[in-house]
């Protein structure tokens, strides 16, 4: 694999990122801030913790 075509293929992924998961080009940087904190939310609601007294 040529590494000179590396650059190009970033920008590609970038820009196809920020198409997809943002609207009117918004920032992609927010986006994936509020997936990660839903997933997150997702995550601890399936699995609360459970809190021991000692």
């Amino acid at each position: 694999m040529c590494l000179g075509g590396l650059p190009g293929i970033a920008n590609t992924i970038t820009r196809f990122t920020e198409n997809i998961l943002t609207e009117d080009h918004g920032d992609v940087a927010d986006v994936l801030r509020q997936l990660e904190a839903a997933g997150m939310k997702q995550a601890t609601e399936a699995h609360p913790v459970r809190r021991t007294t000692t």
